[in-house]
């Protein structure tokens, strides 16, 4: 008896202690239904729409925040400037081997840092650059099939910053390389 009270006293607080690390998850959930927003070739919305796509992200997840790093400190928990519209890919879907378009609107200059992963984390591509307050930003993407293979999705992550580290915008957006 004093065994089983014994065994019991010490394998409670692990029975409890336990919690779920929903940062330990193998890979991506994109969503309910297509989990992508899809655009046509001039940007405009067509079929489903994700709304947890191309907008401003609250809190993310230890393993989303450490695929960034910066030349100057930004707090990725920290409040967002906004001011950042029309943010998309077009065309999505993408057909496998052709070029999307990363596009956005901000009110705010600054720097954009872009990482592309795969539904496991694995990072694709990267990018780093500066862009300007006041304009439409478009940035192109080469899908190369040997880097993104058809009939996948695909994340951005997204963080735009300003010079002095102060967070403007955080999120994701999902796209889909199918063969149309």
């Amino acid at each position: 008896m004093k065994k089983s009270i014994l065994a019991l006293a010490l394998l409670l607080p692990l029975a409890f202690g336990c919690k779920k690390d929903n940062d330990t998850e193998a890979s991506i959930d994109f969503g309910a239904g297509e989990g992508v927003s899809y655009r046509d070739f001039s940007n405009r919305p067509m079929a489903f729409t994700d709304p947890t796509d191309w907008t401003s992200d609250g809190q993310w997840k230890d393993r989303e925040k450490a695929l960034f790093t910066f030349d100057v400190p930004v707090n990725l928990d920290g409040a967002q400037l906004g001011g950042v519209t029309n943010m998309s890919v077009y065309p999505n879907p993408i057909a496998p081997g052709s070029d999307g378009i990363f596009h956005f609107n901000s009110a705010h200059a600054g720097r954009a840092k872009l990482i592309w992963v795969d539904k496991n984390y694995h990072v694709l591509n990267s990018n780093d650059f500066a862009f300007t307050a006041g304009g439409s930003l478009q940035v192109k993407y080469e899908f190369q099939e040997a880097t993104f293979p058809k009939e996948q999705k695909y994340r951005l992550y997204y963080v735009l910053y300003k010079a002095d580290g102060t967070l403007i915008y955080k999120g994701h957006g999902d796209v889909h390389i199918h063969q149309q």
